[in-house]
C-alpha cells in the first residue's frame, strides 16, 4: 500500500507537541489529509501550520473522508469516537484513556471485531526502548520482593513552555457544555455520584496520569490478585495504592503532584533479594530523551550497578512506526483495546479501594 492516509481528531497539547511533528517526520509512511478540533481557532492554526486543507469541527464529518486511519487525540474518554471510527471502517490509533467505563470498552471490542481493522492504544511507554530492554530482565528476576512505581508530577506550565503550543478558548458554549455533561455522565456511570475531589481523582489522577503506569505494571507483571488499599491526601495532590500479587509480592504505586517544581520524575523499580532493576522515564513533554535503565546486583560477592541507555529512539515515534507496521501487515499491536480494558478495570478497583469519603 501507499502512504497511510490519516485523519487526526484533536489538535491540542499532545497532538501539537508529539503526534503531528512525528507524523510529519514519518511522511514516507503517513499522509495527514484531514484534521478535526472543536476549537475553530486551534483547528485553523494547526491546519495552516501543517498545510492540511480538509478541516472539520465534528469527528463524524471527518470520518466520512476516504481515510485509512483515524488518530484520536481528543480530550477525556475516547470511547464514542473510537467506536464511530471503527464502524466507519478505519484503522484507529487512540490516545489514553481509551475510555472511562467498561461498557464503553465492551462496545469498542465489539466494534473492533466487526471492523476487522487495527485498533491500537497509544501507551508510548510500552514502545520506549528502555521498557523493551527492561522487560526480559524483570521477567528473569528471581526472588522478586516488591514493585515500587513513583510519579512526581510538575504542573503543565512548567513542562510545555519550550514548545510552540497554540490553544484558543473559542469552543462554542453549547459544545463545551455538552462535552462536560457527557464526561460527567461517564464518570457517574463508573463511580456513582461524585464530589469534585472524587472527580479529580478518578478522571485526572487515575484515568489521565496513572493509566500509563498501570499499563506498564500489567505489561511487566500481569494483573495483581487484589487491591489492598488506596489513600488520597492534600486535595488529590498526593495518592498511593497498594496491590498484592498471588505470589505475595506487593506493588505500590504513588503519585505526587509538585506544581511548583519543574522536574518530572517517574521511576518503575523491581526489587529482588539480590538484584534491583529501575526504569527511569523522562518527562513525556520532552522529545528524544532516553530512558535509562539502572541494573544492580552481585558479582563474586561484590555489588555492582550499571546504567544502560538502550537507544536514543523516541517512544512516540516508535509507537507510530509500530502502528504503521500493524496496518501494513495486518498485525496485532502490542497495546490492544483488550489490554486497555484491563487497565480501566484495575483503575476502577483502585478508586473503589479508597478507604474514606473524598470531600
Amino acid at each position: 500500500m501507499g502512504r497511510i492516509r490519516v485523519g487526526v481528531i484533536g489538535c491540542g497539547l499532545i497532538g501539537q507537541m508529539m503526534h503531528l511533528p512525528h507524523l510529519k517526520e514519518l511522511h514516507e509512511l503517513f499522509e495527514v489529509v484531514a484534521l478535526c478540533d472543536v476549537s475553530p481557532g486551534t483547528l485553523r492554526y494547526v491546519a495552516d501550520y501543517y498545510g492540511v486543507a480538509k478541516r472539520f469541527t465534528s469527528h463524524r464529518d471527518l470520518l466520512q473522508e476516504p481515510l485509512d486511519a483515524a488518530v484520536v487525540l481528543s480530550a477525556d474518554s475516547h470511547g464514542q469516537v473510537i467506536v464511530d471510527a471503527l464502524k466507519a471502517g478505519k484503522h484507529v490509533l487512540t490516545e489514553k484513556p481509551m475510555c472511562f467505563t467498561l461498557r464503553e470498552a465492551d462496545e469498542i471490542l465489539t466494534a473492533h471485531r466487526t471492523a476487522g481493522t487495527v485498533c491500537m492504544v497509544a501507551y508510548m511507554k510500552r514502545y520506549d526502548p528502555g521498557f523493551r530492554y527492561t522487560r526480559p530482565l524483570i521477567r528473569q528476576m528471581k526472588d522478586l520482593q516488591a514493585i515500587h512505581i513513583t510519579v512526581l508530577h510538575p504542573s503543565e506550565e512548567h513542562q510545555i513552555a519550550h514548545h510552540e503550543i497554540r490553544r484558543f478558548m473559542d469552543v462554542p458554549a453549547d459544545i463545551r457544555a455538552k462535552l462536560l455533561a457527557d464526561q460527567d455522565a461517564l464518570i457517574r456511570e463508573a463511580i456513582g455520584d461524585f464530589t469534585p475531589l472524587e472527580r479529580r481523582v478518578f478522571a485526572n489522577n487515575l484515568l489521565s496520569t496513572l493509566v500509563h503506569d498501570i499499563n506498564v505494571l500489567r505489561g511487566l507483571s500481569g494483573d495483581p490478585d487484589r487491591v489492598l488499599f488506596t489513600d488520597v491526601w492534600h486535595g488529590g495532590e498526593g495518592m498511593l495504592t497498594s496491590m498484592a500479587y498471588p505470589n505475595g509480592v506487593r506493588a505500590v504505586v504513588s503519585l505526587q503532584y509538585l506544581p511548583d517544581l519543574a522536574n518530572y520524575e517517574e521511576t518503575v523499580a523491581y526489587y529482588g533479594k539480590g538484584n534491583r532493576v529501575r526504569l527511569v522515564f523522562p518527562s513525556p513533554f520532552f522529545r528524544n530523551l532516553p530512558t535509562p535503565v539502572i541494573v544492580e546486583g552481585m558479582e563474586d560477592g561484590r555489588p555492582f550497578a550499571k546504567t544502560v541507555t538502550a537507544s536514543m529512539k523516541e517512544a512516540f515515534k516508535e509507537e507510530l512506526l509500530h502502528f504503521a507496521d500493524c496496518v501494513r501487515h495486518s498485525q496485532t499491536p502490542d497495546t490492544t483495546p483488550e489490554d486497555a480494558r484491563g487497565d480501566v478495570a484495575l483503575l476502577h478497583k483502585i478508586f473503589h479501594a479508597i478507604q474514606r469519603p473524598l470531600v
